[in-house]
């Protein structure tokens, strides 16, 4: 693990791998694990070297001193691929992480050779915005609590048939899970609006959503693929946390979407 100084936010960063260069950025509450299980799946034989950014108040990142927005993330990320000597790479989003995503391939044109945006959105709307105000009043209570209600309207009936032997293993983990940045995540989840953004990305895009996605309905998906010109859409038979219930799907789309852009 290690940290970068960008403009005054310690940014903290994990890389793995060798090979094609792949930035990959988490969602709210989260932290640069939250891609681990789609990166397990991934194809042996394409390599990748992986770099999992995290966000302000995420893992080893410093806690924001200011409100965080979409241009702020996306140069923070990219700030870390420039570090490293990555002049070229792809670059992939989940929910909060692909508004991000479609920041860096917005705003780093040049640098970005594709560009998957996973559970993402353009504009937040209403029913998201009295979401996120929910997932605020729950972590501030007890992360425990809000994690509990994740994971009953995160996942599908069945991805939760098959998890509720470890529920209480999972909730208890939930005190280190949840990201100490969670507020400052969430108040920019309410005021996103990338509409301005999506003309200036050319990288070929691939928007995978979930067909059963409670927070981020999969209309939300479809507007994201119609407003990037020759975008992909990818729809998974999965709730919000397709991330994990369907991770060797997530990898797959991925890994394909990868391979056919090319460098």
């Amino acid at each position: 693990m290690a940290t970068l100084d960008v403009n005054g936010q310690i940014v903290g960063y994990a890389t793995e791998g060798e090979g094609t260069p792949l930035l990959l950025i988490h969602g709210t509450t989260q932290s640069r694990t939250g891609w681990d299980m789609v990166r397990a799946a991934m194809p042996a034989d394409q390599p990748m070297a992986y770099v999992m950014v995290e966000f302000p108040g995420s893992g080893e990142s410093a806690m924001p001193d200011a409100p965080l927005t979409v241009e702020g993330l996306a140069d923070q990320a990219a700030a870390v691929m420039a570090h490293l000597g990555h002049d070229r790479y792809h670059v992939a989003g989940y929910s909060l992480g692909a508004v991000a995503a479609t920041g860096v391939a917005a705003r780093h044109a040049a640098h970005v050779a594709s560009v998957t945006m996973l559970c993402g959105w353009v504009a937040t709307d209403a029913r998201m915005r009295i979401t996120f105000d929910l997932w605020k009043k729950l972590i501030a209570i007890s992360p425990e609590l809000f994690m509990h209600y994740a994971m009953a309207d995160g996942f599908t009936a069945e991805g939760l048939a098959m998890l509720e032997p470890m529920v209480d293993m999972m909730l208890g983990m939930a005190n280190d899970a949840v990201a100490k940045g969670s507020a400052a995540q969430l108040d920019l989840d309410k005021v996103v609006d990338l509409t301005a953004m999506l003309p200036s990305i050319t990288a070929p895009a691939l928007v995978i959503g979930g067909e059963q996605d409670r927070w981020v309905d999969i209309r939300h998906s479809h507007a994201l693929a119609d407003g990037i010109a020759g975008a992909r859409l990818e729809v998974l038979p999965a709730g919000h946390v397709v991330i994990q219930e369907m991770a060797a799907d997530v990898a797959r789309l991925l890994a394909a979407h990868i391979a056919a852009a090319g460098a």
